[in-house]
């Protein structure tokens, strides 16, 4: 709050939780566009051994729509905490923050249980094929990681206009 008792929603500092985390979202933005470029022109760094996208469409439909979506989400993220931002209402860029979080984190929920199992020793990284751990161990954290910090981003961004 200011001075005046109103809320200063946009002072283009990005100070405390609201800016690291929105910074941060933005990051993972344009590193998750930046692998996917990577990938679209040929680049297998980071995939499991034999996988190429050429040789599935799927795929590389997939990494080619991921592109914009995440330069888009890097933009939501940056308007959280950038005066310019403005110019899109703040619930709606409240609800894409969340929704984004919510997005990423149901997309790596699925592997929590392979993360539990190989934490309490049930299951050991031998059990899982290279694709279960590419999947297990790069893949889903990287979703999970954008997850929560999209989600520090929306709740540093509601406590501020609070």
């Amino acid at each position: 709050m200011n001075a005046t008792g109103t809320a200063r929603l946009h002072d283009g500092t990005g100070r405390g939780v609201r800016g690291w985390a929105a910074y941060a979202a933005a990051a993972w933005g344009l590193l998750f566009a930046a692998v996917h470029v990577y990938w679209v022109l040929g680049g297998r760094w980071g995939l499991p051994a034999g996988m190429d996208l050429f040789s599935n469409t799927a795929l590389l439909v997939i990494d080619i729509i991921a592109v914009p979506v995440s330069l888009g989400a890097t933009a939501l993220a940056l308007s959280l905490v950038n005066a310019w931002g403005r110019w899109v209402p703040a619930r709606l860029r409240a609800l894409g923050a969340w929704g984004a979080a919510a997005l990423m984190a149901v997309h790596a929920l699925p592997t929590v249980p392979d993360w539990a199992a190989l934490a309490a020793g049930t299951r050991t990284t031998a059990d899982l094929t290279e694709n279960e751990r590419f999947v297990t161990f790069l893949y889903e954290p990287w979703f999970m990681a954008g997850g929560v910090l999209f989600g520090l981003a929306a709740f540093g961004f509601h406590r501020a206009r609070r």
